[in-house]
């Protein structure tokens, strides 16, 4: 069986894809981490508070090495995937633990510089390297000797050395050498270590084996030592097969056999020298490799990761086999010294092999490791500050010098489409930049000026035969000056280190060392400055384009420092950059992107655009800019904006020239505005036309010259192309890219959906917008145009004219627009007293009259737009009518003709028009119907429906034209009022332009259509013409409240009283019903009543219109601001009048009576319209708001639901305008009728409007939500559903504002009461977010035990959420006594509410019982908890059978706590609903985390007034199971399940892969979230509380006898043995031994009947009998191996669950294992692994059989265990223990004590469980202490099973007893049944019942005062609290023991 970290291991390596192999490296890394971190599970817990391990703890941080060398192997791993994942683990495991940091003495830390010499830098000459070093390419042909494992840092040392030789680095080794601080390394080769090579045997006899050769150890092939066993095959090497058995041995040849490859288990690793290897190639199939073949086996060194099988399910559980453990020390470090080092080193020597892969990989986990740890690289703990800032500098220097070499010698490049990457380059210069972070300067230009070299490369390049495709394409075209892979890698390095370390460049220095030199530091920042930027012009004129790409990225960082510092070198950045984009070959090209975004970026800058603007530049700007005019179409539509965005710039500089400014340029502006869809580009292309066009038109001539009448047509002929018809483009200007004779690039035409006018590819809304933005630009020539030559009048008229009276609705609309545009720009660019343009232009006033005239007449039959649509019905009328002679056999003759041409105009006679249509399916279908008789039914049936559909057809092609009409008749009439002439009747006018306010779709021409409307009444208003703005304005608000969504009606919700409407539409709109428990509300029978709404096309009608009425007033508003209400008077009376005329009395009652009457719609109405236009109001006219808030508040109150709803929507609108105002308000005169206890209304209305505003707001109302929450909180329990749930779904929302609303300044305007006001609040909620604030409260009662800080904390915490009617979660880490700190405010609160009652006798202070849940198994702890430590609750244990719970049940309200299990109350709901309960706990809370079993639901039908979970599992693992929780907690608190996933849910999970796309929504997400229910929560790890804590917890866990026990034991103490042993105790030589014997007998059988009753029964009959006995069927499928016959084996299994071991969470098997067997199944990526791990001891060895048989394989399948008795070989034991200790992923290990308990060292587990107990405490204790031992780093839970009333919790009270008392005497010798009382034998026999342990227990408080007797002694101590037993192992003790 492999463990679950082999499984992990496999899945990184074959994971099916991307997201589970992630998954399974942050399963890892939680693995690893967690032996030097306490709370990883929590990884998704936003702002976990991690507890560390000190670094003092070698043990922790041996374990957690051992995880990442079996990680390495897999970066060598040829496919990308696996690399990619073993980082991501890696990255992980960096990030998990603590950085490292040597502990120095901080006095000695210095300032100044420091005293010792620097480190030197390599003589590094990149000349020599290329000439001299090895390259390394892809491969060296090499790559199948599997490498050696390299076992120890003399090995990696000789790794090194040896790759150093090969490539010719030795240079670098003699510095590594000085540097080496550990020389005593050099010893530790020892036997361990020893380098050896095992030759194959010849014995083998394999067939595929050929005649071996003896291995050579050369210098190329590394040291070879056998590899490390694979931990699931024997481990003897491949070639040595005669240490097998002769079975094995066969076994292997099969499995070798070519045709095996159903699965294969791979043979065990081979030593370097056999021939062939094994390698798993996917998922099912294998193959053999010859060492010769080429093949996708992974290189491995530290370790193979070889699989047991391929195919394998990770959730599954059960026994490991131990590993022989042979640890890998290749990364230990010497004590004190930066805990990597030896992950580096190997590393390092890992950069430098041959297969580009393990390059590739090496460096990945180098730049992860660089980036989280990097910063103490090389320094060690004994060294001082100067000294380690110099280690730490010669360690940067070695690694970056090695990265450096790599950069040189490296080759490889891979092609993806066509470019090319250099994957080991790429990769290397990201590890160095993470490796620059961390340098001191000096090292920093050391590593610069290497760069540089690589660069220049100012020395003869040697001529290289290489593989290289692309470099010999080069070499072929001419000699090779450099070679460009050295600078292309030059330039990568140059690029990151410019980007992490800008510092180099500015003028104060960061680093403290070179604060003297600050003038020459100028100097140097600008000579580094100048080299970069000479580096970078180098790499730009290069012929490789991957090397202009990566030049031109260097500079993109530092355009700002380049221009400031070094505006001398700006003039030939310039010219490079241009002649780059002369040269560029095709859109593609990957350089033309960077170029083009640093051109774009430099342009900004003022001094570049003067250089521009010189003259005397090399190449002026009028030859420049043309170059880029072929970009303006270019693929990518960040070029296409930045090429606009430069030339406009070059545009508004005055002094640059602009004769480049011509047609070309215009022309590529005009189709930039007719073909591009990014509406920015659009925007700016327009602006950059009226730019040129402005420029243009200032000098005399130049536009008539150049814009001729021919290119205006053709510009009006693209612009008026019919929708749906492709756009001609042969008349567009196509700029050629010039190339040197070469062909003409390739070009992607991007314009392509565009100009085909594809509908079905682009909507009408992007093409219109398109169309617009171009009518604009032809109305901007009108404007600009000269009136010499030819006017305006000359070039437009005859254009223009015609396209207005074109039959074609977008001619006629394209045209209206230029038209009115034309208008617009020139009102208002002409003085106010200037003459019109109607009276300046005869084309103005021609274009006026003809719309004015169009107006006023009928709108045409159709438009050209139309006849597609007419021909499709005259096809099927004619279809329709001919189907009568086909179908019906009518003759020919009787059908008339419809005419064959289609008529739009129906001018024509004879033509087919819509009028023929309506004819042919009226008369002529029925006459000739009628002609048929009735003989025809079948057929006549068809026809019908055929008309049916004809008809639809005709009424469709009536909807066409009426929706042009409305687009026409808008566009002709906003022409209209734009050229501001007077017409003689204005209702045509008006009408054109409501029409489209009302009922345009197109949102930008609604709008064009509202500017109309303002304008008009603009006109009307200086014309003192005064009726028709008031008409327009009542219109207007006539069609805000046409919208039933917004304007509900009056009539149709009157009766709804009661009730929140808001709340519950929201909870209709995420599909939760407003049926509460199965029962109807009034509410929704009311609903049905009202009638069904018309077509959702209604709906949308009336929609379009409020919408249009909101842009009206927008632009009204704007237009007047704050005169608007003078310029139409009765504007107020329209928006606010039934407000006004309702609300004049102060009653609520007075003013619902009114609206009953007659004002109910008029109010709705008037708030409809207030919420829409508020927002637009000018701050003038607040004050005319402010008037109406007292009306808006008895709004609020009134009874109708309804108004209610309206009202809090107006209200938190008017609260987003007028913020301060209307807070204020609501503040003062509303919140305080949120908690009238008598009107239901008041405290509705006003939770609607807080909900309102806390929706509306947002983040606006975070001065006022202190004010806000606690009211709303008071509301969390109101008794009326709708409040309740409401006001916890609010708070849910404002809890999460609170901690963001400290720091803010006040509120403005706010008396200074109220600011008092808020200091309580504040406190209140200071306590609510952190619980470690709420104040100290006093138990009332006493307690029978001492409460340690953090209980009492806890209890505190309680007590609050109690005050406050809160309910909340406690999910302490297990251990820390949930059970007593509930038993404490049960205990409180049960008595409060006795003494109020005593004292008040209100009825609100009546006894109520209080209910625990928990499950079956824990009844009984309960029970006897709540009577060990609260006296004056009075418990009743409600379980049982149901006729024994029926007795119970009228009894329970007798009672203080009613203990039951979740099943019972799943059966019993019925009865438990009725009873009303002071508090329900559940225990074990997250059992209901899934709401829709039944159980779950019946635990919410529970009515408690204080509602309270316990958990230990942190429940942050799944955050969808919080949902549930809260659900029970405080409904409606996060929304409904559907909302809470869509808002939580989906992000987080979405990012269980680890994608960064989804990264920083689900980290959002959990922020929120954990904003959200925080207050409700209380969890503290052991870890938080350490120092509260002793180092091990004993707790005792009681058991009830099952039936079958209790029968069992109930016959014994009948028995004959019972009596003979009583003889026996009571004679007076109880010491022969045969009686001894006799007695010891029947306690033996005793215990065992406590552990199981297999154990005793033994005879088949016997087991028959006792089964019947239970009635249970003797022949059932499990017998006696039930787990529900033993209470011990069911309290184990609660226990693990606790722990999180084996339940459906940490590392279970969900699925059927039958039916997964696939690879993939991981489970989620938070429950990687418990967080506890569990020894689980007993006495004999058949309990753990019994333990593994029955409860681990039956029922707990998932759970991971090794096994440590009497029949392990002794030899093994300690491989046992170390498996068990270095594999965090197996949860338990089963022992006996005797075998355990001796000097074994457990310290991988936290808890220990004892299942069974030795009469003498001491051996327990030895085994408790197996956990408990120098190298634990948490506290140790002990928990004993014990089975309540027996024998075996005397032997506990004996335990106790001993220890206590007579621990003096009690030795291993005396420690028999002879030192026993005689009594107390006796009392071993009895069984007891909770009657008789009640009773008892009072005696023994009576007894007390009596005697000391040891008897009594012995009871007293029952209640000793278990911690004082071991004072030697004290807090201080155990911090010692870990370092602290």
């Amino acid at each position: 069986m492999t463990s679950r970290l082999d499984r992990l291991l496999l899945l990184l390596d074959t994971g099916s894809s991307t997201s589970v192999r992630n998954t399974a490296a942050k399963q890892l890394a939680q693995l690893a981490a967690k032996s030097v971190t306490s709370d990883i599970a929590i990884a998704e817990d936003v702002k976990a508070n991690r507890q560390h391990v000190s670094f003092g703890d070698p043990a922790a941080w041996r374990e957690l090495m051992a995880v990442v060398a079996r990680i390495i192997p897999f970066l060598h791993s040829k496919s990308f995937e696996t690399r990619n994942a073993a980082s991501v683990a890696l990255s992980q495991i960096f990030s998990l633990v603590p950085v490292w940091e040597p502990c120095h003495n901080q006095d000695s830390m210095s300032t100044e510089s420091s005293s010792l010499s620097p480190p030197e830098y390599f003589k590094f000459s990149v000349e020599e390297l290329v000439s001299q070093g090895k390259l390394l390419l892809a491969s060296s042909g090499k790559e199948f000797i599997r490498p050696a494992i390299l076992s120890s840092p003399a090995e990696v040392k000789k790794a090194r050395k040896e790759a150093m030789g090969r490539l010719g680095l030795e240079f670098l080794d003699d510095v590594a050498e000085e540097m080496d601080l550990d020389k005593e390394l050099g010893l530790e080769t020892n036997a361990e270590t020893e380098v050896k090579t095992e030759a194959p045997s010849p014995t083998s006899t394999s067939p595929m084996d050929c005649e071996p050769k003896p291995t050579k150890s050369t210098a190329q092939s590394r040291s070879a030592t056998p590899v490390e066993p694979s931990p699931t095959s024997p481990s003897t090497p491949d070639g040595d097969t005669t240490a097998l058995s002769a079975r094995e041995r066969n076994r292997l040849k099969r499995k070798r056999k070519p045709g095996n490859s159903a699965f294969v288990a791979p043979p065990p690793p081979q030593a370097s020298g056999s021939k062939y290897n094994a390698a798993t190639a996917g998922p099912a199939k294998a193959r053999l490799l010859s060492n010769t073949d080429e093949s996708n086996q992974n290189s491995t060194r530290l370790d193979s990761p070889a699989p047991d099988k391929v195919v394998i399910d990770p959730s599954k559980g059960g026994a490991v086999e131990a590993k022989e453990v042979k640890q890998a020390k290749a990364l230990d470090v010497n004590p004190g010294v930066w805990i990597w080092d030896g992950l580096a080193k190997v590393l390092e020597v890992d950069l430098f092999s041959a297969a580009w892969e393990v390059r590739h990989g090496a460096a990945m986990a180098l730049r992860e490791l660089l980036k989280v740890q990097g910063k103490c690289g090389g320094m060690q703990d004994d060294f001082n500050w100067d000294q380690n800032q110099i280690a730490h500098e010669k360690w940067c220097n070695d690694l970056s010098a090695q990265l450096l070499c790599v950069f040189v010698l490296d080759r490889f490049g891979d092609f993806v489409s066509d470019q090319v990457v250099a994957p080991v380059r790429e990769m290397v210069s990201q590890t160095l930049a993470s490796l620059l972070i961390h340098m001191p300067r000096r090292s920093v230009l050391h590593v610069h000026s290497v760069l540089l070299q690589m660069i220049k490369q100012e020395f003869a390049v040697p001529p290289s035969p290489t593989s290289n495709p692309k470099s010999k394409r080069k070499a072929d075209k001419e000699q090779k000056t450099h070679i460009w892979e050295v600078r292309h890698a030059g330039l990568l390095g140059i690029k990151y280190e410019v980007a992490v370390r800008n510092d180099l460049f500015e003028s104060d220095p960061v680093k403290p060392e070179v604060k003297q030199e600050n003038v020459e530091f100028d100097e140097s920042g600008k000579t580094i400055l100048k080299d970069v930027v000479d580096a970078a012009m180098l790499g730009l004129s290069d012929k490789d384009d991957d090397v202009r790409a990566v030049a031109a990225s260097c500079l993109l960082p530092i355009a700002g420092y380049l221009v400031e510092h070094l505006p001398e070198s700006l003039d030939r950045v310039l010219l490079v950059l241009w002649s780059c984009l002369s040269d560029m070959k095709d859109d593609l090209s990957s350089s033309v992107g960077a170029v083009m975004e640093l051109l774009g970026k430099l342009v900004a800058y003022d001094k570049v655009i003067d250089v521009l603007a010189n003259e005397t530049v090399s190449l002026p700007l009028t030859t420049l800019a043309p170059t880029l005019f072929p970009f303006f179409r270019h693929t990518i539509s960040n070029v296409r904006l930045s090429v606009v965005n430069t030339l406009h710039s070059f545009m508004t500089v005055e002094s640059l020239p602009r004769d480049w400014i011509n047609v070309p340029f215009l022309q590529l502006l005009f189709q930039n505005l007719i073909t591009e869809e990014r509406s920015d580009i659009r925007r700016l292309s327009l602006l950059a036309w009226r730019t040129a066009l402005s420029i243009v038109s200032g000098t005399e001539g130049w536009m008539g010259s150049i814009l001729t009448q021919q290119l205006i047509l053709e510009w009006y002929a693209i612009l008026m192309t019919p929708l749906g018809m492709p756009i001609d483009s042969s008349t567009f200007y196509r700029p050629s890219m010039v190339t040197d004779g070469d062909a003409a690039p390739e070009r992607h035409n991007v314009d392509k959906n565009m100009l085909a006018q594809d509908l079905s590819l682009i909507t009408t809304e992007v093409i219109l917008k398109a169309r617009l933005a171009a009518s604009t630009a032809l109305a901007l020539l009108m404007i600009y145009w000269p009136s010499a030559p030819q006017s305006v009048q000359d070039v437009f008229q005859p254009i223009l004219l015609h396209y207005l009276d074109s039959t074609s609705m977008l001619q006629n609309l394209l045209s209206a627009i230029i038209s009115e545009e034309w208008a617009r720009e020139y009102s208002s660019s002409t003085q106010p007293d200037s003459p019109s343009l109607v009276e300046a232009s005869g084309l103005a006033k021609e274009i006026s009259t003809r719309t004015l005239t169009w107006l006023q007449g009928n709108s045409p039959p159709a438009y050209h737009e139309m006849a597609f649509y007419l021909a499709r019905i005259h096809a099927d009328c004619t279809a329709l009518l001919q189907s009568f002679v086909t179908d019906c056999r009518l003759p020919q003759s009787s059908i008339p003709s419809l005419g064959t041409e289609v008529d739009i105009t129906c001018s024509r006679p004879g033509c087919f028009t819509i009028q023929t249509a309506q004819n042919a399916v009226g008369t002529i279908f029925n006459r000739l119907k009628d002609s048929l008789g009735r003989a025809k039914k079948k057929e006549l049936a068809v026809l019908s429906d055929k008309r049916d559909i004809i008809t639809a057809s005709i009424e469709r092609y009536a909807e066409v034209k009426t929706q042009h009409d409305i687009k026409v008749s808008a566009a002709f009439a906003a022409a209209f009022v734009a050229f501001r002439s007077t017409p003689d009747k204005v209702s045509p006018v008006v009408k054109g332009i409501m029409n489209g306010i009302k009922s345009e779709e197109n949102v930008d021409l609604q709008i064009r259509s509202a500017v109309a409307v303002a304008a008009f009444i603009e006109y009307c208003t200086l014309h003192q013409v005064l009726q028709p703005p008031e008409k327009i304005v009542k219109n207007l608000c006539t069609f805000l409240c046409q919208d039933a969504e917004t304007t509900p009606t009056f009539a149709y919700s009157r009766k709804i009283t009661d009730g929140i409407l808001s709340f519950q539409k929201t909870l209709q709109q995420n599909g939760t019903a407003t049926q509460r428990n199965g029962k109807e509300t009034a509410k929704d029978k009311e609903k049905e009543k009202a009638p069904e709404k018309s077509s959702a096309d209604e709906a949308s009608k009336t929609r379009l219109a409020r919408r249009g009425a909101g842009f009206a007033f927008d632009q009204l508003s704007a237009k007047f601001e704050n005169r608007l209400l003078q310029v139409i008077p009765n504007m107020w009376q329209s928006m606010a009048g039934g407000l006004i005329s309702t609300f004049k009395s102060e009653s609520v009652e007075a003013c619902d009576a009114l609206m009953e009457k007659q004002f109910g719609q008029d109010v709705i109405d008037s708030l409809s319209v207030l919420e829409a236009i508020a927002p637009a109001l000018h701050q003038d006219l607040w004050p005319k708001i402010v008037e109406i808030f007292p009306m808006l508040l008895l709004a609020l109150r009134s009874k109708f639901a309804i108004i209610r709803q309206s009202a809090a929507r107006c209200f938190s609108t008017i609260c987003d305008v007028l913020t301060s105002e209307a807070m204020r308000f609501v503040i003062e005169q509303a919140v305080p009728l949120i908690a009238d206890p008598l009107v239901l209304a008041n405290r509705q209305g006003v939770t609607e409007l807080v909900y309102h505003i806390v929706q509306r707001l947002d983040i606006k109302a975070l001065p006022y939500v202190i004010f806000m929450v606690v009211p709303v909180l008071g509301r969390m329990s109101d008794v009326n559903d709708d409040v309740r749930s409401t006001a916890t779904n609010t708070f849910a929302s404002l809890v999460k504002m609170v901690p963001l609303e400290a720091g803010l300044p006040d509120p403005p305007n706010f008396p200074e009461e109220l600011l008092k006001r808020r200091e309580d609040e504040r406190q209140f909620l200071t306590q609510l977010l952190d619980g470690s604030k709420v104040e100290q409260y006093v138990i009332p009662v006493s307690i029978k035990a001492e409460l340690r800080k953090y209980q009492q904390d806890g209890v505190n915490w309680l007590a609050f959420l109690a005050k406050y009617q809160l309910h909340g979660i406690l999910c302490d880490d297990m251990g820390l006594g949930k059970t007593l700190q509930s038993i404490c405010i049960l205990a409180s609160k049960h008595f409060e509410r006795a003494e109020r009652h005593k004292e008040t006798k209100a009825p609100d202070t009546v006894h109520l019982p209080s209910l625990i849940i928990c499950p079956p198994t824990l009844t009984g702890h309960w029970y006897y908890e709540v009577l060990k430590y609260a006296d004056n609750l009075k418990p009743i244990m409600y379980t049982g059978n149901a006729r024994d719970r029926t007795k119970l049940l009228s009894k329970l309200k007798g009672y203080d706590v009613v203990i039951t299990s979740y099943e019972v109350v799943r059966n019993d709901i019925n009865s438990l609903e009725g009873i009303q309960w002071l508090y329900c706990i559940l225990d074990e809370g997250h059992v209901i985390k899934n709401a829709k079993t039944k159980l779950t639901k019946a635990v919410k039908c529970i009515q408690a007034q204080h509602r309270l979970i316990l958990s230990g599992t942190p429940i942050q693992n799944n955050v969808l199971e919080l949902w549930s929780l809260f659900d029970f907690l405080m409904p409606g608190f996060l929304g409904t399940e559907s909302s809470f996933n869509e808002r939580f849910g989906k992000p987080i999970l979405a990012n269980r892969d680890g994608k960064a796309k989804n990264g920083e929504a689900a980290a959002l997400a959990l922020e929120a979230l954990h904003k959200q229910v925080l207050p409700f929560l209380l969890r503290r790890l052991k870890e938080d509380v350490l120092h509260d804590l002793p180092p091990k917890i004993i707790q005792d866990y009681y058991c009830e006898l099952s039936d079958m026990q209790k029968n069992l034991y109930d016959d014994f103490s009948k028995s004959q043995a019972l009596h003979s042993a009583e003889d026996a105790v009571q004679s007076a030589q109880p010491q022969e031994g045969k009686q001894q014997q006799h007695i010891f007998q029947s306690l033996q059988y005793l215990r065992k009947l406590c552990n199981h009753p297999a154990l005793v029964l033994r005879d088949p009959e016997a087991i028959v009998n006792a089964l019947e006995k239970v009635g249970t069927k003797a022949d059932g499928p499990l017998g006696l191996t039930d787990i529900q016959h033993a209470p011990k084996l069911l309290a184990l299994r609660q226990l693990l669950l606790d722990c999180g071991i084996g339940g459906n969470g940490a590392n279970t098997a969900t699925v059927d294992t039958g039916k997964s067997e696939l690879i993939d199944t991981v489970s989620d990526s938070n429950e990687t692994f418990s967080q506890h791990r569990v020894l689980i001891f007993c006495q004999m060895k058949q309990m753990l059989d019994i333990i593994e048989k029955d409860l681990f394989k039956q029922h707990m399948p998932s759970v991971t265990y090794m096994r440590l008795d009497g029949n392990t070989e002794a030899n093994k034991r300690h491989n046992i223990v170390q498996t068990f200790n270095a594999d965090p992923s197996i949860d338990c290990l089963l022992l006996t004590t005797h075998v355990g308990g001796l000097g074994l060292t457990l310290t991988g587990a936290d808890t220990v469980i004892f299942v069974e107990h030795d009469w003498n405490p001491m051996k327990d204790l030895q085994a408790m202490d197996r956990a408990h031992r120098i190298g634990q780093k948490k506290v140790v839970n002990v928990y004993r099973l014990i089975t309540k009333g027996t024998l075996e919790e005397r032997i506990m009270g004996l335990q106790r007893f001993k220890l206590n008392i007579a621990n003096s005497i009690v030795t291993q010798q005396n420690s028999g049944l002879a030192s026993m009382d005689t009594d107390l034998v006796l009392d071993l026999f009895k069984r007891t019942t909770e009657e008789e342990d009640a009773i008892a227990a009072k005696k023994k408080a009576k007894d007390a005062n009596g005697l000391v007797s040891q008897k009594n002694l012995l009871q007293g101590l029952e209640d000793l609290p278990p911690e004082d037993e071991y004072q030697g192992l004290d807090l201080s003790t155990f911090m010692g023991s870990i370092g602290r």
